[in-house]
This record gives structure tokens, C-alpha cells and sequence, in this order.
């Protein structure tokens, strides 16, 4: 799978910049605490601002010509990928997702896909994947039903968690792939299942 290859990659250099950033926030927290204490309420002030809920927006896409929507967050910016359906992310943060899938008429069943990915789990070299994190567990949108793989691996040093949730629409076999640093998803959860929940074909 060519989209594994380019997946991988794409986690490593997003996973170095986010990285970077959070060296920036030490060096930003640093700097606040040698400040006055009026510069530090200040800062405190912006940081609470900044801190507000994350907003959605709406995208349209086509997988294998079948058109579908969804709700991602209003900081990603949409890239250009030939290799995925759709692709969005933050290359500041490191976090994002990709939509990729295949026809039901072109495979015998969804197991062939998902299958597909735990072979990839296991031959991967760049990405060293922790055991202990792989998870498979039956997955429920507001739409469709399918399954949740996720798991948490290390790449340039740097901990970055995939999800991959595979599902079975009306015409396709579809995997969402969120990634980004585990904080990430333990900040936004409920977003991401908001974002889960979005996912139809229109």
C-alpha cells in the first residue's frame, strides 16, 4: 500500500514540527515567567483567549467518485495530495487527517482492507509502533459502523498517535486516518468524534 509509504513519512516531518513547537512554548513559558507581574497577568489573559473551543468548518470531497462531507477543524489547511481523497493538517502542530477508500465492488469485503493495515502495522521501519497501544475495537458514526485501529509510535524521536477508522458506506470502504501528537487527541477527543460524526456521503 503506496499510501502507507507517504503516510509514514508525512507523520515523521509533522511529528519533527510539532515537536518544534513545543520547544517554542517552553522558551514562550520562560520568557512569561521572568516578566513583571503585570506582563504575566497580561500573557495570562492572551493565553485564555487563545485557549477558546476550536470551530469547525465544513469540506466536500470525492472518494473513488462518490462524493462525501465532513466537519474538520478551521485551522487545518487543505493540501493537495494525489495519493488520498482528501488530506487537511497543521503543519505547525503536527496533526491532521486523510481520506482514502476503495469500492465495495472492486474487493469481496471490508476484512480485505483492514487486513491490509495490520500487515502494514508490522512492516513498518521508520515508524516504531508501541505494542502495548494497538487498539481494534467496533466503531459507530452517526452514519455508518466499521472499526477503530489506533496505535502510538515513535518516528525521529517523537511520539505521534494514527487512527484509522475504517468504514463501510452504501458504495465504499473508506478509512478516515487522523494523526497527530497523543495530546492532541486527549484535548480533542469529543472534537474528533464530532468530526467522525460529520462524515456522510451527500
Amino acid at each position: 500500500m503506496k499510501k502507507w509509504i507517504v503516510l509514514v513519512l508525512l507523520v515523521g516531518i509533522l511529528s519533527g514540527c510539532g515537536s518544534g513547537g513545543a520547544k517554542e512554548t517552553s522558551e514562550t513559558k520562560k520568557q512569561t515567567e521572568t516578566a513583571s507581574t503585570t506582563a504575566a497577568s497580561s500573557s495570562k489573559k492572551a493565553t485564555s483567549s487563545s485557549e477558546k473551543k476550536l470551530k469547525l468548518t465544513d469540506v466536500d470531497f470525492q472518494v473513488e467518485g462518490t462524493a462525501y462531507k465532513m466537519k474538520i477543524l478551521d485551522k487545518w489547511e487543505i493540501l493537495e495530495d494525489e495519493e488520498f481523497s482528501f488530506s487537511a493538517g497543521n503543519e505547525d502542530e503536527g496533526d491532521g487527517v486523510m481520506v482514502y477508500g476503495i469500492k465495495k465492488t472492486d474487493v469481496n469485503d471490508i476484512e480485505i482492507l483492514k487486513n491490509s493495515l495490520r500487515d502494514e502495522y508490522v512492516a513498518m521501519d521508520d515508524f516504531q509502533i508501541k505494542e502495548e497501544t494497538i487498539k481494534e475495537e467496533a466503531y459507530q458514526t452517526s452514519h455508518y459502523t466499521g472499526e477503530l485501529h489506533s496505535f502510538v509510535g515513535v518516528a525521529e524521536g517523537a511520539n505521534a498517535e494514527l487512527r484509522f477508522y475504517v468504514l463501510e458506506t452504501e458504495t465504499d470502504y473508506v478509512v478516515v486516518n487522523f494523526f497527530g501528537l497523543p495530546s492532541f487527541f486527549d484535548r480533542n477527543e469529543e472534537l474528533v468524534t464530532e468530526m467522525m460524526n460529520s462524515f456522510v456521503a451527500v
